[in-house]
């Protein structure tokens, strides 16, 4: 489904990140995703600083559309600055090193000949819902790209920021961030749908100079533990 972010969030169903914090414990769980006294969750600066990545690569004719870089003359600190910025509504101010920055990470990826053809055509942050089968429960994901190569057949894209694009600072940040499980819901996900999954890449970009960007596909052994994390979160959720 093509909806937007706001509306995915707000949809009942078990995602990724419930997952997550599931894996953190129960209570992290109920106090970040079910409390309905739990404060509303604000994007910290890493988060927003993605979202223009993601933008600027995956979507880039809607870069204009959603942001605008201020002006090098423009203090925001001033009444002036102030009054520039509240004028520009519906858009998200960002500044000139952060236009420089996604542009840099956005050739990095087009350097990179296996990212390039994924990102050659396709969806960019479709919504799926489906029924896990094991379960029961109502499940959903939103990947960041989908590639498709033919019918119900699909390549997923999901796209990372990271200081590091070394094999074992990715190593880290696959343990870290759960990136298996990641996998591993998406997949099970996009399968409930009757979608074949025939290939699942991970494309890091370095968020500072220089601007590298690299796929990484995970390993066998590290994606079955993935489907089987996933499967004992889904129950114990």
């Amino acid at each position: 489904q093509l909806m937007s972010a706001e509306d995915y969030h707000a949809t009942d169903a078990v995602g990724n990140s419930v997952l997550s914090d599931l894996k953190d414990s129960p209570a992290h769980c109920w106090a970040l995703h079910i409390n309905p006294l739990r404060p509303k969750r604000e994007p910290t600066a890493a988060m927003r600083l993605g979202t223009l990545t993601h933008t600027a690569i995956l979507e880039p004719d809607d870069v204009r559309r959603r942001y605008v870089v201020r002006p090098s003359d423009i203090n925001p600190r001033t009444k002036a600055g102030q009054e520039w910025e509240s004028a520009q509504v519906g858009l998200e101010v960002i500044t000139a090193d952060e236009w420089l920055m996604v542009d840099a990470q956005r050739a990095a990826v087009q350097q990179s000949e296996d990212l390039r053809a994924l990102l050659s055509s396709g969806n960019a942050e479709l919504s799926a819902f489906a029924t896990d089968k094991a379960t029961g429960l109502r499940v959903k994901c939103r990947p960041d790209w989908l590639h498709f190569t033919g019918p119900n057949r699909v390549r997923v894209l999901d796209l990372k920021t990271t200081t590091d694009i070394t094999l074992d600072s990715v190593e880290r940040s696959v343990a870290t961030f759960g990136y298996h499980r990641q996998q591993a819901h998406y997949t099970r996900v996009l399968e409930a749908i009757g979608l074949t999954v025939e290939d699942f890449v991970f494309g890091f970009v370095t968020k500072t100079y220089p601007f590298f960007a690299l796929p990484y596909r995970l390993d066998d052994e590290t994606v079955a533990q993935g489907h089987e994390e996933v499967g004992e979160l889904l129950s114990l959720y």
